[in-house]
């Protein structure tokens, strides 16, 4: 038990450093969309698929998972993520199904 002694003041004195300490996190995460037709319906579904789970990578809590202001603060930045691409994939379906028109499909 003695011995125990110095590794639990080790860990007391670097966990409050820790847990003020705030993480760098990436703001952005690519989300590959060049093999997508996004003038169909498959295309649109697989994209938001793809967001959804490329914004779950980028919010995943980095403490204990199971804490209800942890599981709120990553649902919000889930939803924030998900905000912030809507214009993007607006933009991109119009270009696509503007193409898909002046083509002729």
């Amino acid at each position: 038990m003695i011995r125990l002694y110095p590794l639990l003041a080790l860990a007391l004195l670097t966990t409050p450093d820790l847990a003020t300490a705030e993480p760098a996190r990436p703001q952005h995460m690519p989300v590959a969309v060049g093999d997508l037709d996004l003038a169909s319906a498959e295309g649109k579904r697989i994209l938001a698929m793809r967001i959804q789970r490329a914004s779950r990578a980028l919010c995943a809590p980095d403490g204990l998972a199971s804490q209800p202001a942890t599981i709120r603060s990553a649902r919000r930045c889930v939803a924030q993520a998900r905000s912030s691409a809507a214009a993007a994939v607006e933009t991109l379906t119009a270009a696509a199904e503007g193409r898909q028109e002046l083509s002729g499909g």
